[in-house]
């Protein structure tokens, strides 16, 4: 038996089995369930290693503490950037504690600008030192404020930018079998990859369950570049249902208790991300975590496996968490749908 340690920021949550295969009916996307697609980019993954080596160099220049701007205005993302963006140089935000830097950029064409205050920020994953786990975010005006999808033209220059610094996006956004499941699954012939993340999941470190839910966005496709993650992933209607089933079979806090016997309490607590023992339930404590894994809500991601997350409507928008296997950092491409 193929089995690993799970531990994530400081928290041991028990070993899991990896010897499962698990190939998803894609119908399982209308009902909120994640799909996995695996080996669906593997190929594109070896066409493209150059960049994602060239990636691993900038990555280990960020945690060397290198100035993030001097390496951007270095080759090969000056020339890669020249034509099509401006750099207007770095910031970073007091408040914002997980944030390593910021820089701007305006799009440009024939020289006239088209699309102001678009960004790249790169952030830390958690406040714990030996999680050394971060991302590249690309998206543009007032961050968590801004209504995204109400400006379509910002979205796709910010996508640009993306594929500007990372060209092995295309590992996504040029692969003609992905855009066809899309555009089955979505009744669409056009489909855009919008508000996207670079991700280097570190041993120790990973996502806390969450939701991507936003207007305007169909779901995600994340692609595995390298590495190993291992997944918990299911409907939130699906997740309420187990928390309380979990309470009648495991000892829980009288608020847990409390809240278990009014769903739509337990589901407000849920969305507000505040509850901290509710947060200490479904992401720091092993007996919950194996317990998701043994109702087969659990998937194990290899370099060159597609995962798609629906974000449909907020009761069957697709909750997840993240954990890092093994010691490598993988690589990982995050891209919102619309």
């Amino acid at each position: 038996m193929n089995t690993h340690s799970l531990l994530r920021r400081g928290h041991a949550l028990g070993e899991i089995s990896t010897d499962f295969t698990r190939k998803d009916p894609v119908e399982n996307w209308h009902k909120g369930y994640a799909v996995r697609l695996p080996g669906f980019c593997k190929q594109h993954v070896i066409e493209q290693q150059n960049h994602i080596q060239q990636t691993e160099k900038l990555v280990l220049a960020v945690w060397d503490e290198q100035n993030l701007e001097c390496m951007i205005n270095s080759e090969p993302y000056r020339s890669n950037l020249a034509e099509h963006f401006v750099n207007l140089g770095s910031g970073i935000s007091e408040s914002d504690q997980q944030e390593i830097e910021t820089m701007f950029f305006d799009a440009v064409v024939n020289d006239k600008v088209v699309a102001e205050d678009l960004w790249m920020k790169v952030s830390w994953l958690s406040f714990v030192d030996e999680d050394a786990s971060l991302r590249f975010r690309f998206s543009f005006g007032v961050d968590l404020e801004e209504d995204v999808a109400a400006d379509p033209l910002r979205q796709k220059h910010a996508g640009t930018l993306c594929d500007k610094v990372f060209p092995e996006s295309k590992i996504v956004t040029e692969h003609a079998e992905l855009e066809t499941v899309l555009q089955k699954l979505l009744e669409k012939q056009q489909v855009e990859f919008v508000e996207r993340i670079i991700y280097f999941n570190a041993p120790n470190g990973g996502a806390y369950l969450h939701h991507d839910l936003e207007r305007g966005h169909a779901g995600v496709v994340y692609a595995q570049l390298t590495g190993t993650t291992f997944w918990l992933a299911l409907p939130k209607f699906v997740l309420i249902e187990r928390i309380i089933e979990f309470s009648h079979q495991y000892t829980v806090s009288d608020t847990i208790a409390a809240l278990c016997t009014k769903p739509i309490e337990l589901a407000k607590e849920l969305d507000s991300f505040a509850n901290d023992e509710l947060i200490h339930l479904i992401n720091e404590t092993p007996q919950f975590i194996q317990y998701l894994h043994k109702q087969g809500d659990s998937i194990c991601m290899q370099a060159g496996d597609i995962l798609l997350l629906p974000q449909s409507s907020e009761q069957q928008c697709c909750w997840h968490s993240v954990f890092t296997l093994g010691e490598e950092v993988g690589q990982a491409l995050s891209f919102a749908i619309r």
